[in-house]
């Protein structure tokens, strides 16, 4: 319904602003205020859709009650076959006693029967030539100086 009187009254504000247009609207350049041209207004039936908004039902899930059986222990007279999926994992501890025996110590005397060689130092005599450069005799000039003086 809003968008019903909302194009209404669109139509309404485009009709008026149309006849206004035509009265205050150029002249054609020429002087003196003579209309060389006619507005006439035409009426036209224009559809316009209308859009109905309804609302459709979204199915969801309801929630119902549903009673769960309780199981009642009856005593029997005689015994009942219960099935027992297999196999059935049993724990089972098992202890086993092994006895240690302790072992004497006791000396173990080994004789080698290879010969042993030993490091025996040794006195070792080594010449090495050095060279010694001799000095070179370099003469060096001796300036002496002389003083004269002019008053004895």
């Amino acid at each position: 319904m809003k968008f019903l009187a909302c194009v209404s009254a669109l139509c309404v504000f485009v009709t008026v602003n149309a006849s206004f247009e035509g009265s205050y609207g150029d002249h054609g350049g020429h002087g003196g205020g003579h209309e060389l041209s006619h507005t006439v207004e035409v009426t036209k039936h224009v559809p316009i859709p209308v859009y109905k908004h309804e609302t459709v039902p979204v199915p969801h899930a309801v929630p119902v009650p549903v009673p769960k059986p309780v199981a009642i222990p009856v005593p029997q007279p005689y015994p009942v076959h219960i099935n027992v999926p297999q196999p059935v994992a049993v724990p089972v501890i098992k202890t086993i006693t092994i006895p240690v025996e302790k072992p004497v110590p006791y000396k173990v005397e080994k004789e080698v029967p290879y010969h042993v060689e030993k490091p025996i130092p040794v006195p070792v005599e080594k010449h090495v030539p050095i060279k010694i450069t001799k000095p070179v005799p370099v003469k060096v000039p001796v300036y002496k100086v002389v003083y004269h003086h002019s008053k004895h």
